[in-house]
């Protein structure tokens, strides 16, 4: 009889963001698939209780903390990495008792101002320094990396950091030219992307289904993360106009897919004058299914494709940018930051524009499956290293 794999999953965060949760989710289907349906998977994460589901959670050394307690424990992860800190000292039991290591697919290995760069220090780089003094293979799953500030002693040491582990994969290209020299970088699509492919079959079936005109939108915002008032500016009133041109000929719906902390996607609501109880995103697909979804979070967007239902991404970072290219839907995605209201309608409303979206949408399933491959073999490898 084999021997089970016990896998130990990094960085997860919380399912009360439910893209956050997704790609949870992602990475352990991908794991089982690869290493088989028995694997045991540890999951570390910011909210273990938010995954009731699984049963072997646990709290990730100072992201799991909250207020001044936090903020003590950041202080002494710092200083003290290991010693000082009893999640951190628990963390490496964990580890070290794990066949393999694996990374969950995401964008915490960024930072865009000095205060983010200290909670991924903090935080992240945390996990990261635990798996090196492990010593245990380890595998990142599809990543945006690289701080986009300039502090290069972070960015070098960073990229000196990942420079160990057995593989580090990237969703898109400005995170492989920052990890240009590390020879165990490899470009593959994201977790949902990959998704995607695997339950293509499935997606087209529902595709087939819909409607050929746009008569029901439904938007999915968010507060603009790190932006400058004129950035802000922009977008909102682009949103408000596009808003408003589709509700011209459209019934208009909105959706939440974030309740977490910080990250309150009704809160925005109430804050732009949008009133009413927005439903999750995941029952609107199911109970409401709009022609077309419009969404600033990615995986608001790629959780309508998996649902079979068209998305506009107003991408607000590199991520997806990287995903839409991966899929081949480079016209239904612009700068959330900077986009022309009236291009994005005339986009969705075009005569042709789903069948347009589901045949460009499958043309890049051949790309997605190598990269799926790919993750696959890489897990593989490791675990029998």
């Amino acid at each position: 009889m084999a021997t089970q794999t016990h896998v130990v999953l990094l960085h997860a965060y919380s399912s009360r963001n439910s893209g956050d949760g997704l790609l949870v989710d992602l990475s352990v289907t991908l794991l089982n698939e690869a290493l088989g349906e028995g694997t045991r998977v540890s999951i570390v994460a910011a909210d273990p209780g938010s995954f009731p589901q699984y049963p072997d959670v646990y709290p990730a050394p100072v992201l799991a903390d909250s207020g001044m307690t936090r903020l003590g424990a950041g202080a002494a992860g710092l200083m003290f990495p290991i010693d000082s800190n009893g999640r951190m000292r628990a963390l490496l039991q964990l580890l070290k008792s794990a066949d393999l290591v694996v990374g969950v697919g995401g964008g915490y290995l960024r930072a865009r101002n000095c205060i983010e760069a200290l909670k991924l220090e903090a935080g992240h780089l945390l996990q990261m320094r635990a798996a090196r003094l492990a010593d245990k293979p380890t595998v990142y799953l599809p990543q945006s990396i690289g701080p986009t500030m300039p502090a290069e002693p972070l960015r070098s040491h960073l990229s000196g950091m990942l420079s160990g582990f057995s593989s580090v994969f990237v969703r898109d290209n400005r995170s492989l030219a920052f990890l240009e020299r590390n020879a165990n970088t490899l470009r593959a699509p994201d977790l949902a992307v990959l998704d995607f492919e695997r339950r293509s079959e499935q997606i087209m079936t529902r595709a087939r289904k819909a409607r050929p005109a746009v008569s029901h939108v439904a938007f999915v915002l968010r507060r603009a993360p790190g932006w400058s008032a004129q950035q802000r500016g922009r977008y909102e009133s682009a949103t408000r106009t596009l808003i408003h041109q589709l509700g011209e000929t459209c019934r208009i719906s909105f959706a939440v897919q974030s309740r977490g902390r910080g990250n309150d996607d009704l809160a925005y609501y109430r804050s732009i004058g949008i009133d009413g109880e927005p439903t999750t995103l995941k029952d609107l697909l199911v109970k409401d299914t709009p022609d077309v979804v419009v969404s600033v979070r990615l995986h608001g967007v790629l959780e309508s494709v998996l649902n079979g239902v068209p998305s506009y991404h107003l991408s607000y970072e590199r991520k997806g940018f990287g995903a839409y290219a991966d899929l081949g839907l480079h016209d239904w995605v612009a700068n959330a930051a900077d986009f022309d209201a009236g291009k994005v309608a005339a986009t969705i409303m075009a005569p042709d524009a789903i069948r347009a979206f589901w045949a460009n949408a499958s043309s890049g399933f051949e790309r997605i499956r190598s990269g799926r491959d790919s993750i696959l073999a890489a897990l593989r490898t490791a675990r029998n290293a």
